[in-house]
């Protein structure tokens, strides 16, 4: 082997280390997401299964750029202040980018467009196009519900692990309808379907005239967000093969716009239920 390709065996050997450093550091900063009390250093390490040290060295290296903070015996470990900025930064351009397409997607479907963020365990209502119609569904800016009742709270339960749903979701579903998914099996059943679809549904979960769909925005940083129509349930069957295609094309488009998207759009199988 030449001086050249050792060099470049070296130099791809640490890029590698890097990256798993960086993918390390990211599966912690996840594991404390939701989390207003902290985590300890084990209560972290068995969550994104990584020896304590590791955790350690990394958390210790986190709280030096304050993207997390550490309590005085080195428990509670909580996100830091770091990232709230960055994220306050991140949700306003993604609105400023976000809202033409949301009213170009309302003129192609007449329907009302939302886009919720989610914020410790409920998602929150931040972006709105309202459809003109006479019959359509209001919403309104800040307005949330339970994440397991609406389409939208679906679509960002199913990029969650069973274990974390379990942990913020409980094992007590207050039923919203007679519609309303009523236990934590149910519900977790219902989110391997979103998986398989890549679009979650409420079908008079919330209220027993509104249907909706949602997806998830697929950004890299900053807060998760997920894009929902909400529409009269007694038109919103006739209306689904388009609604579904252009809440798919919205998303994608958002996504190009913010230049920040991570993977592919799912291909959706199969009717909601």
């Amino acid at each position: 082997m030449t001086e050249k390709d050792e060099a470049e065996r070296e130099e791809g050997g640490r890029r590698g280390e890097s990256i798993q450093v960086i993918a390390r550091a990211a599966a912690i900063l996840r594991a404390l997401a939701g989390q207003a009390e902290g985590l300890s250093l084990g209560q972290i390490a068995k969550r994104v299964e990584l020896p304590r040290s590791t955790v350690q060295r990394i958390v210790g290296a986190l709280a030096a750029e304050q993207l997390v903070t550490v309590g005085r015996t080195g428990e509670g470990v909580r996100l830091g202040p770091t990232l709230t900025l960055l994220a306050a930064a991140a949700q306003t351009d993604l609105l400023s980018v976000a809202q033409p397409h949301l009213e170009a997607l309302t003129r192609r479907v007449h329907e009302t467009v939302n886009l919720s963020v989610f914020q410790g365990n409920q998602a929150v209502c931040v972006a709105i196009s309202q459809s003109e119609r006479e019959l359509s569904v209001r919403s309104s800016l800040g307005s949330s519900f339970p994440l397991y009742s609406t389409a939208h709270g679906k679509a960002l339960l199913a990029e969650m692990s069973d274990e974390d749903v379990t942990r913020l979701v409980g094992s007590r579903l207050e039923p919203l309808t007679a519609k309303t998914v009523r236990s934590l099996p149910q519900l977790l059943a219902q989110l391997r379907e979103v998986r398989e679809r890549g679009m979650a549904f409420d079908l008079g979960e919330r209220s027993e005239d509104i249907c909706a769909l949602g997806v998830t925005l697929r950004l890299a940083t900053g807060p998760r967000y997920a894009l929902s129509i909400p529409v009269p349930s007694q038109r919103f069957e006739a209306q689904l093969p388009t609604l579904r295609e252009e809440l798919l094309r919205c998303r994608e488009d958002i996504e190009a716009a913010a230049g920040v998207a991570l993977r592919p759009a799912s291909a959706f199988v199969g009717k909601p239920g």
